[in-house]
Order: C-alpha cells, then sequence, then structure tokens
C-alpha cells in the first residue's frame, strides 16, 4: 500500500475550495485520549475531546477537556494526540510530562495548552487573532463522538476516532459573562456563534475560516436559553398509578459558540506561537 503523503510545518493561506481546507486542518487536528493506569498494570482510555496544533510542538484545547469538574486531570495521567488520515494510518503525540510541565492549564479562558515533540516538523494551523466579521464562512473540524477501540491483540486502532467536519457562518461575534453546568464561568468572553450543533467530543477543536484555514477560535459547547414553557397533556397512554397525565414541555433555542484566539493570544505568545 502506498504511504499517505503528510504535510509539514505551516498550513498553507491561500484561499480554495472547503474540501481543500478540510483535508489541510485533517492533520493539525488530533483526538485527546487520557491514559489512566489501573492496578493491574494495564490502562483506561477515554477519549476526551478534540484539539489542534498551532505550531509544530504547542497543541490547544479546552481546559475542561483535560480537567474538567466531571472527569478531571488526576496524578499519573498520562494523554495521547490521536489522528486518523485515512482510516488506516494517523499520528500519535505523547503528553507525558504532567501539569507544569507539557500540560499548562489556563481555568479562566478554558484553555490548556499541551507540548509535543513526539513528531518533528508536524503540520500546524496558522492563526488569526482579527475580528470575526458577522456573517463570514467558518469551518469546524474535529473527532466528536470518538471510541478507543482495540484489535484482539489489544491495540488501539483508529476505527472509533473519524475525523468530521462542518461548514457555516459566523451568525454572531459578542462578548458575554459565560456560565456553563460543571465547568468553570468565564467572564467577559469574546464569543462566536456558529449554525451548526457541536456534539460532545468537539470541545476544544478549530474554528477556521473556510476559505484560508486560518484557527480563529476554539470549540466551546452550545448554549440553550429557554424560550418558552407551557402545560402539556399526554393521551397516548394511561400513567402509572400515582403519576398524572399533565407535564411541562419547554422549547429552547440552542446557539453553538466558540471562544475566539484573541483572549488567549498572549499564553499563545509565550509558546512562541506567533501570526
Amino acid at each position: 500500500m502506498a504511504k499517505i503523503w503528510v504535510p509539514t510545518g505551516r498550513v498553507p493561506t491561500k484561499p480554495r475550495s472547503f474540501s481543500s481546507v478540510a483535508s489541510d486542518v485533517r492533520h493539525t487536528v488530533f483526538s485527546v485520549q487520557r491514559f489512566r493506569p489501573r492496578q493491574d498494570g494495564l490502562f483506561d482510555i477515554t477519549p476526551l475531546g478534540s484539539g489542534f496544533f498551532v505550531s509544530s510542538e504547542v497543541f490547544i484545547t479546552c481546559r475542561h477537556v483535560i480537567d474538567g469538574h466531571i472527569l478531571p486531570h488526576q496524578a499519573g495521567d498520562t494523554y495521547r494526540l490521536v489522528n486518523n488520515l485515512d482510516g488506516m494510518h494517523g499520528i500519535i503525540h505523547e503528553v507525558n510530562g504532567g501539569v507544569g510541565k507539557d500540560i499548562h492549564l489556563y481555568p479562566d479562558d478554558d484553555l490548556v495548552i499541551l507540548l509535543s515533540t513526539s513528531v518533528k516538523n508536524q503540520a500546524f494551523l496558522p492563526v488569526s487573532y482579527a475580528d470575526i466579521p458577522i456573517g463570514a464562512s467558518i469551518g469546524v473540524a474535529g473527532y466528536p463522538l470518538a471510541q478507543a477501540n482495540v484489535d484482539q491483540n489489544k491495540n488501539l486502532t483508529l476505527s472509533g476516532v473519524i475525523y468530521r467536519v462542518s461548514q457555516g457562518v459566523a451568525n454572531a461575534v459578542y462578548r458575554t459573562d459565560l456560565n456553563f453546568k460543571n465547568d468553570t464561568p468565564l467572564k467577559d468572553a469574546s464569543v462566536v456563534e456558529v449554525n451548526f450543533l457541536f456534539v460532545p467530543g468537539n470541545s476544544g477543536g478549530p474554528i477556521f475560516d473556510a476559505e484560508t484555514g486560518r484557527a480563529l477560535a476554539y470549540v466551546k459547547g452550545f448554549r440553550y436559553p429557554k424560550i418558552i414553557e407551557g402545560e402539556e397533556t399526554c393521551n397516548l397512554i394511561t400513567p402509572p398509578a400515582g403519576m398524572q397525565p399533565n407535564y411541562l414541555s419547554a422549547i429552547y433555542a440552542v446557539y453553538s459558540v466558540g471562544l475566539t484566539l484573541d483572549r488567549v493570544r498572549a499564553h499563545l505568545e509565550t509558546f512562541g506561537v506567533t501570526l
């Protein structure tokens, strides 16, 4: 089987089709997987979210992906960054140094910076700190719903790590306080809204310019403000004894949001990330 071509260094920014951009972005985006040691000498492997390289050694994702309130980081945890280039080939980075060495947490920005030199001249996305125009064509990429599948020899396979992209527009760009359940509240966050729904595992992946591939933001999740609530009556079944057929029904507006990179520029520049 012919060896797959893997680009290196900064992904080009010349205008091109979205399919070409998504193909280039694929080489920079990885699934974040935690390896937690067990008493029997094996590991519990948990796919946590997505992220992307912004230089050949600097990888970013959401802090809640690595150290959230539900699945916090523990001493002894190590991480692998895994991507799937064509279903058969992928790249793996190992992050073993621990917090303060190759893991740097920024809870107030829901950011974590991971450092890896596992792969020489790793492909990475150029970044942009410019304002995002409302209506700009954007894309999102990541490994949502990833699974840690193994073969008969207990070796990890790529079958559960599926690269997914979406394309849309920036519906709104604004500053606000964000208070997600089970997460650290963010103050005065610079937010971009998109018109497609993020699903578990998208968090930390890039939101990028659909024509150039420049990274504009990283995926945070979604908000669902309640629009209306009303009382409904169930007429399809007979409720169990003691239960009433009336219940409350609510309609929510769902907005997927990302955090723009200008907010974390100082953190990135500390590790040598440049425009």
